[in-house]
């Protein structure tokens, strides 16, 4: 399987604010949803587990991932 282009690496302070916008106040289900895609990614998992934990499509992992790292070069 070729590597991943887009890999999520987040500070100590990104993976906070994504914690806490899973967890409280009115946030729009599609927000906590990417918000998850994200602190999966950053641990590790591959885009089927993601898909399989967070009950998501295969696309909307994919198309998550470069919208919010820059790609490795």
């Amino acid at each position: 399987m070729p590597k991943k282009k887009y890999v999520v690496e987040l500070t100590a302070p990104e993976r906070q604010e994504l914690a806490e916008l899973t967890r409280k106040g009115k946030r729009s289900a599609r927000k906590v949803k990417r918000a998850h895609i994200l602190l999966l990614a950053d641990k590790g998992k591959l885009d089927s587990q993601i898909v399989e934990a967070l009950m998501v499509g295969g696309a909307t992992v994919e198309r998550t991932r470069p919208r919010f790292v820059r790609p490795r070069v």
